[in-house]
């Protein structure tokens, strides 16, 4: 009688747990209830998959004596870490992206007569790498050995020792330049648009700082105004 009873109670588990609960049970769709579609993913960032967006700065702004408003900005800025192709614990190498844009506004007195924008990049290095020299040293220790039998003659030993060291020049740091884009124009405005662009830097022991930068100049038959402005400094 107990080996039945414990044969049906063995049956009504394995069907219990094979059979799923019907309130677990999704629900029929309606025909009447259109699906729900997927929220669609935000676009990518400029410049690439691993460009990091850049917040630009304050656009650079100047009223001439004559009456003209001068301004230079920049927007969609990003900046990319890519591979160095020396791989040199020295070098560091980046994919940079932005739009400059330059333009005269106002009621001057003078005729405008055009002018020039440059955009580019300003790249500084705390401590840079001057040199590597290779230190080579050869050493003799002279000994005297002390025997374990009787006699006179002490028997002279001789050590070796070499090593080899690696010395680093180091300078001040230095900042460069680099001019991506300069563009002459006529009339009131000049945009310069930077994609992909590959800045390097070399050489450079310490941290290194990169900042965007575009300069405006609005001419006219006797004048020559400057305006520049000047990225967010970041840290590479």
């Amino acid at each position: 009688m107990l080996h039945r009873f414990a044969t049906l109670l063995s049956v009504c588990v394995v069907t219990a747990i094979g059979t799923a609960p019907i309130g677990l049970a999704d629900p029929p769709a309606d025909p009447n209830v259109a699906p729900v579609a997927a929220e669609a993913a935000p676009p990518p960032p400029p410049g690439g998959p691993g460009a990091a967006p850049i917040a630009s700065a304050a656009p650079g702004a100047l009223t001439t004596p004559d009456g003209w408003v001068l301004s230079v900005g920049a927007k969609n800025e990003s900046l990319e870490p890519v591979a160095s192709l020396t791989n040199s614990p020295w070098s560091r190498e980046y994919l940079v992206d932005g739009v400059f844009e330059g333009a005269v506004t106002g009621s001057g007195k003078t005729k405008l007569s055009g002018g020039v924008l440059e955009a580019g990049y300003q790249i500084g290095c705390g401590i840079t790498q001057d040199a590597l020299e290779s230190i080579s040293s050869l050493g003799v220790t002279p000994g005297v050995g002390i025997p374990f039998i009787s006699g006179n003659i002490l028997p002279i030993t001789v050590g070796f020792s070499a090593s080899e060291q690696i010395k680093i020049g180091l300078k001040p740091g230095t900042v460069n330049i680099v001019s991506v884009g300069k563009k002459s124009y006529k009339g009131t405005k000049s945009r310069v648009s930077i994609t992909g662009f590959r800045i390097k830097i070399d050489g450079c022991a310490g941290q290194s700082f990169i900042r965007s930068f575009a300069t405006f100049t609005s001419s006219t038959d006797n004048t020559d105004d400057v305006v520049t402005y000047l990225g967010a400094t970041r840290a590479v």
